[in-house]
């Protein structure tokens, strides 16, 4: 198979000789992809075939474009910051150390608060970088807390990525696909680690486009409780005189190429519930002996619901409530009603779904708590009901991007949206927005096929061409967030 793509590589190397000096250089890394693909036997052909075209495309891409002077000057931010096709191919430099580290973490998953093996990784290229300055957090010791310094003067800012994977078993048709059974990354953190490594490499080897000190925070434990609160609450950003910080997520659907960002509350925060709702049990064949808490169960499950769009104004208070659980009796016999059942579920909305203290009647939690006291009666059965607060919501520091939007755009270029939106999906990054100017990016992910399954599923793929762009993007964040500055 080796011997079948040469000929391909040849031809490619020849056209980039042709059109300006640089062709070797930005196929270096390309043609080490192209040969760690072309090795991993379980690769189809046509598989390949698709990745290898995809990756020598990305060198093609590479190739300098001559431009005039005064169109030169324009495309930089100030004359240290490179070109448009200089950062790219600086970052198609890295694109065989992401796609290692990427497909190593990949196949390699590890649940919230348990990434050893991916600290370890990480830390391991970084030393190989030259990065000698180290965080460690008592809170959370999984994470990976690196610190780039270039001894002039400038802004302290923050890239973040997570590392955590999460319970699901990976269809055997992906490739790459996890080695752990039961454990998958399907939320695209294997990736948005391998990114923000590469970003480490592109900016220690070329320090001259940056000032002040960039601090690269890998944060376990995005998926479970304890992550980025724990390293809020520890105040290693706050010691290490962090001004802003920056993050993105891969965005299912979302053509590889594209970004968005807007200002303002853009990611819902999150709430978990659990109801346990009691009655009197009875022989199937007399309901009427019990409370028939099942059949209450369900009923309840079907209000909760759709209580946002009956009992809430969602125009101006966005609110989902999604039972996700729904547990009642047992598999001791069909013939028996049981007198207990338990639904759990989420809670996602731009507020606190029960404040701590608050006697407010109008909050998501006392909606909730009066529908079914209400409900309980009429139907005879008991509950209790838990709240539990996840992440506030993600807000983007609107100063903060009126600052850096016209910069951000200008330096990737076509495919870069700031429409305003909001969406339900909630992120723990909340909780550096709550203590630090933050901007969240989404990042395309989509192109071929891949890329098109939801976050969290089983079908949840990344086209490789994303990666580069991943650390492009936080490239471009770090190079113009240094040059303008992030105060207020």
């Amino acid at each position: 198979m080796k011997r079948m793509f040469e000929p391909l590589t040849r031809m490619v190397m020849s056209n980039l000789l042709a059109r300006g000096g640089h062709g070797p250089a930005a196929i270096v890394g390309v043609r080490t992809m192209a040969s760690s693909l072309l090795a991993h036997r379980r690769m189809a052909v046509t598989a390949a075939v698709s990745r290898v075209v995809m990756l020598l495309s990305v060198a093609l891409v590479a190739v300098p474009v001559v431009l005039p002077a005064k169109a030169v000057a324009v495309a930089a931010v100030t004359s240290s910051s490179p070109s448009a096709a200089e950062l790219r191919r600086a970052v198609v430099a890295e694109s065989a150390l992401v796609w290692r580290v990427y497909r190593d973490i990949h196949e390699h998953p590890e649940l919230g608060k348990q990434e050893h093996r991916t600290h370890d990784l990480l830390k391991r290229e970084l030393t190989r970088l030259g990065y000698t300055e180290f965080v460690e957090s008592k809170l959370a010791p999984t994470a990976v807390i690196a610190v780039l310094d270039t001894k002039r003067p400038g802004p302290v800012i923050a890239l973040r990525a997570e590392m955590d994977a999460r319970p699901t078993q990976e269809p055997a048709d992906h490739d790459p696909r996890s080695t752990i059974d039961g454990v998958m990354h399907n939320c695209g953190h294997d990736a948005h680690a391998a990114m923000l490594l590469g970003t480490a490499a592109l900016l220690s080897k070329h320090p001259e486009w940056i000032s002040g000190r960039v601090v690269f925070v890998f944060q376990p434990a995005e998926e479970t409780q304890g992550g980025a609160d724990d390293i809020v609450n520890e105040g290693i950003l706050e010691r290490l005189g962090v001004e802003a910080i920056f993050a993105q997520h891969s965005v299912s659907g979302m053509p590889v190429g594209t970004v968005n960002v807007a200002a303002g509350p853009t990611m819902a925060g999150s709430a978990y519930f659990t109801l346990h709702i009691t009655g009197d049990g009875s022989h199937a064949a007399q309901p009427s002996a019990g409370n028939d808490v099942l059949l209450a169960a369900a009923s309840i499950v079907h209000d909760l619901a759709n209580m946002p769009a009956r009992r809430i104004d969602i125009l101006s208070r966005p609110v989902v409530i999604s039972p996700t659980s729904f547990v009642a009796g047992t598999d001791a016999g069909t013939n028996v009603l049981p007198g207990e059942a338990v639904v759990k579920g989420t809670i996602r909305a731009f507020e606190q779904a029960e404040p701590s203290g608050s006697s407010d009647s109008t909050t998501i939690g006392a909606i909730m708590r009066r529908y079914l006291d209400g409900a309980s009666t009429a139907l005879g059965v008991g509950y209790e009901l838990d709240i539990r607060q996840g992440s506030p919501p993600t807000v983007n520091d609107e100063r903060l991007f009126a600052r850096l939007s016209a910069p951000l755009a200008a330096g990737w270029g076509a495919g870069f949206d700031t429409t305003p939106y909001r969406g339900m999906f909630s992120e723990d990054f909340a909780f550096y927005t709550e203590s630090l100017p933050s901007l969240y990016f989404g990042l395309g992910i989509a192109r071929d096929g891949l890329g098109s399954g939801g976050v969290h599923s089983p079908e949840f793929t990344i086209h490789p061409s994303a990666l580069v762009e991943g650390v492009r993007l936080m490239g471009l964040v770090a190079i113009s967030a240094t040059e303008v500055g992030v105060a207020k």
